[in-house]
């Protein structure tokens, strides 16, 4: 491609004068050399305004436009923060699981404390409240103990998103 030093059109290679205003092509660069000869504007037929290039073959033709919507190549998806997808998830399934095992293996030694913490120190233990605080305690725990796994199924997920903009 060359630019037209008269109106800045762009012009393809083979043409030895501007498409826009039929100014000739100079055959120098930034000013060093002849510029090539051409009929002005004024003297030139309409048809040799439009030069055809001075190649040897003539361009082939566009290929035919579809109005027909191309469907999309399939691309094989590659999981982008798959690993760290699968290690949130069983963290987020595991650590609660543990949680609840712990409650319920030292409900003997943990049933006191929580008792303390609600009712004081010198509280008698209620029956069922007794266990109904138990139990929300450690239902809590087993939801706090869940928030390491589901921070990294997010961050797998915000990973895949910056990935997908670029």
């Amino acid at each position: 491609m060359w630019i037209c030093s008269r109106c800045q059109t762009a012009n393809k290679e083979g043409y030895s004068q501007c498409v826009q205003c039929s100014a000739p092509r100079n055959t120098r660069r930034f000013g060093a050399g002849t510029p090539v000869s051409a009929p002005s504007v004024q003297t030139a037929s309409p048809e040799r305004r439009m030069q055809q290039p001075d190649g040897s073959g003539q361009e082939a033709p566009p290929p035919p436009v579809s109005r027909r919507p191309v469907a999309p190549v399939a691309m094989p998806r590659r999981a982008v923060g798959g690993f760290i997808r699968w290690v949130g998830i069983l963290l987020a399934v595991l650590m609660p699981a543990l949680t609840g095992f712990l409650a319920v293996i030292r409900m003997d030694v943990l049933k006191p404390v929580i008792h303390a913490l609600f009712f004081g120190p010198q509280a008698v233990a209620p029956g069922v409240l007794g266990y109904v605080s138990y139990w929300f305690m450690a239902l809590v725990a087993m939801l706090l103990a869940m928030v390491p796994g589901l921070a990294l199924v997010a961050l797998s997920r915000l990973m895949g998103l910056s990935r997908r903009g670029r």
